[in-house]
């Protein structure tokens, strides 16, 4: 065989002639499959083909955390069609030629796994990977708007069987080993240590007592039954169009291409469906503004790994409050390794912090997140502490109290004499004044707003609160222990409200005023479902619980008079009782934590008259409501960019993720438009909308 960069050949004593491939991007984190990578791989490919020496391939990775990520995404930015095509078609032919080699081959996993990664390790025999936490395995193409193209949609039903496989294609999910395991996305687990030897292991016959054969060596001799394919194809689009209300169309696309491509023995027509699907979907908008999310969060973890270089580690934390946001911060600390002191006033109330905690590492094991040891250790780093006890070895405190500023202030002056001078204190409050926490203690330089969002083990997002004059160190430490957990931080000034409840709230407000006016709850809340919000306003309302968005509403409008106006509805449902899920009743009633029917009683507490519009109408001021004071809010330097303000609607708020962000989903309707349609509505917009408009500048002016 001819010797080539990056392949080693490998002798086994007493067994045949190995080779091993490891692919090493230069220069890189990360391995990708760009053009010049994939040229490469089809020239060893050729010559190992041509070796009859080599009786055995293992594919591998020499990166720390990466096997292969996938395809080059920078193509898929502004894809030319026939630069697009020519990519694809390239994948395609290479993958066939690794799974048409006439020897065994096995890809051994360490690390990320995903895309066209995933895609080249469906194209060898066998799979092994790492158990280790840094292990992901899966397709996440519909979540950037376009469908596996390098053979996912053809090769993984034909693994896994069509349920799996539109399991794991259209819910563009990525795996932990042992859910890949179970799944059948690999066929073993290994530690990082022995992979290789795992490998060998299973190419040498000593798994099973046998050697291994090509697992697909009639792959697509195996035709799947296509009327039940089609018929599980029916039923999943009628669930998917339930979910999705069709905003996604790269996930029905991908279930268009598997069930069509069930009982075909030939791979090339589903092949070319996979290209035809992505060529239609990678113009699109839909596509283009997933891509741009994925852009937002990725440069955020660039630079937020940049920032957090080189601090000292936060290992030793307390939680103040063990109530639903102090239990929820606490787990997630914990499962990442932190050592947690879990602190509240009494044994109930730090025992009930701990059952949620339970709940949460229960349900992580029961869906495969997690494995029993890994909850067990994770439990097991933290300390239930009723009462006051000592806080000498702290390096950060994140206190989630009630939201009271004058119990934050008694509390910050507490924790200021108990604490080491060094230690960073957090609050996770949503709205308060950092400043005024920072005040009651001899540290201010060292406090710091972190909010995180509910429920914590499943929004990324935290605001990272900065107040004037706090310690550029303290900001690298609380930027290194962000990264380290794995949350996407938006850093925002110190003033009322942050960003995202300072814009979500005029949103809230007035879809409570179309409520007070006479349009349903239902009516209200189908509108913004449709238009791609994932839960309705006021059921969102009843989740935050009607007397706390009442409190956040009222210092809101002290902060800003005259635009946080109340509607009367709010405070009559809360002098009624009605508070929300916590009460199971406020504009919906509820059973077993879901809403059960409209509440009579909250209809009641409305004041009725005339209708404020119809649904259509309610849509539009309720959006351009949030759009008003987003570009207060980029004004104000509340955040520096338009890219914050949108990373922040999309992961704190829900915003849609394929329109792009809010201030994107705004420039592609225009400004002029916009404001003309404000107008007609009677909404008067604020000077830095009007000022933006007349300099006829778009939010992202100089994006593309």
């Amino acid at each position: 065989m001819t010797t080539t960069p990056n392949i080693e050949r490998i002798l086994i004593e007493g067994a045949d002639h190995l080779c091993l491939l490891r692919f090493d991007k230069p220069g890189s984190r990360a391995n990708t499959l760009d053009v010049a990578t994939l040229e490469e791989l089809q020239a060893h490919l050729d010559a190992i083909a041509s070796d009859p020496g080599i009786h055995g391939l293992i594919i591998a990775s020499a990166k720390p955390a990466i096997f292969i990520a996938g395809a080059d995404l920078a193509l898929f930015r502004k894809p030319d069609a026939a630069l697009l095509e020519t990519y694809l078609e390239l994948g395609q032919r290479v993958f066939n030629q690794l799974a048409e080699l006439k020897i065994p081959t096995i890809a051994a996993i360490a690390g990320a796994c995903v895309g066209g990664g995933y895609e080249l390790a469906l194209a060898c025999d066998y799979r092994i990977a790492t158990d280790e936490h840094a292990t992901r395995i899966g397709l996440p193409e519909t979540t950037l708007g376009i469908v596996p193209g390098w053979g996912g949609c053809t090769r993984l039903p034909r693994l896994v069987g069509v349920p799996t496989a539109l399991e794991v294609i259209l819910g563009g999910k990525t795996y932990r080993a042992h859910q890949a395991l179970r799944l059948g996305l690999v066929d073993q687990l290994s530690c990082r240590e022995r992979l290789l030897k795992a490998a060998l292991n299973v190419l040498n016959g000593q798994m099973d007592g046998k050697r291994l054969e090509k697992s697909h060596p009639g792959l697509f001799q195996r035709p799947l039954n296509k009327a039940m394919a089609t018929a599980i194809g029916g039923r999943t689009r009628a669930d998917v169009m339930r979910r999705t209300r069709g905003h996604y169309p790269a996930v029905l696309r991908a279930l268009e291409v598997i069930t069509e491509g069930a009982g075909e023995s030939d791979p090339a027509p589903s092949l070319a469906r996979e290209r035809k699907a992505i060529a239609d979907l990678a113009p699109g908008p839909v596509a283009r503004n997933l891509y741009h999310v994925m852009t937002l969060q990725e440069n955020t973890r660039r630079w937020l790994r940049r920032e957090g270089e080189g601090v000292t580690p936060i290992r030793e934390v307390a939680v103040i409050g063990a109530g639903v946001m102090g239990a929820g911060i606490a787990q997630w600390l914990s499962a990442r390794g932190l050592r947690v002191t879990l602190c509240d006033l009494d044994n109930e109330r730090v025992g009930a912090g701990m059952a949620r905690i339970f709940k949460t590492y229960n349900d992580a094991v029961k869906g495969h997140r997690l494995t029993s040891m890994e909850a067990r250790d994770g439990i097991d780093r933290i300390s239930p502490a009723p009462g006051t006890v000592p806080l000498g070895r702290v390096q950060l405190v994140i206190e989630a109290i009630v939201e009271r500023l004058g119990a934050k202030e008694a509390l910050f002056a507490d924790l200021d004499r108990r604490t080491p001078p060094e230690a960073l204190l957090a609050s996770n409050t949503s709205a308060l004044p950092i400043h005024a926490m920072a005040a009651a203690t001899n540290r201010p330089s060292r406090v710091i707003g972190m909010h995180f969002f509910n429920p914590v083990a499943r929004m990324k997002l935290v605001e990272l609160v900065l107040p004037d004059g706090v310690e550029p160190e303290a900001r690298r430490q609380a930027l290194g222990l962000l990264s380290a957990i794995g949350k996407l931080p938006v850093v925002v000034r110190d003033t009322p409200g942050f960003l995202v409840n300072r814009v979500l709230l005029p949103y809230l407000l007035e879809a409570a005023r179309t409520f007070d006016s006479g349009i349903a709850a239902s009516v209200i809340d189908e509108t913004m479902l449709d238009f791609g919000m994932p839960m309705g306003p006021l059921r969102l309302v009843d989740e935050v619980g009607l007397d706390v968005a009442l409190e956040v509403a009222r210092t809101l409008e002290a902060a800003f008079p005259g635009r946080f106006a109340v509607p009367p509805v709010l405070p009559r449902m809360v002098e009624a009782g009605l508070l929300g899920r916590k009460a199971k009743a406020g504009f919906y009633t509820y059973r077993n934590a879901h809403p059960a029917a409209a509440n009579p009683a909250a209809q009641a507490c409305a004041a009725g008259g005339l209708a404020h519009g119809d649904a259509a109408t309610a849509r539009l001021r309720m959006l351009y409501r949030m759009l008003d004071e987003a570009a207060r809010c980029l004004d104000e330097k509340v955040v520096e960019t338009p890219e914050a303000v949108d990373l922040a609607m999309i992961l704190g708020a829900g915003f849609p993720p394929f329109r792009g962000g809010l201030l994107r989903y705004a420039d592609s309707i225009g400004l002029e438009p916009i404001l003309h349609e404000m107008e007609i509505l009677e909404i008067q917009p604020g000077e830095p909308l009007l000022a933006r408009a007349a300099r006829k500048r778009s939010f992202y002016e100089d994006d593309e």
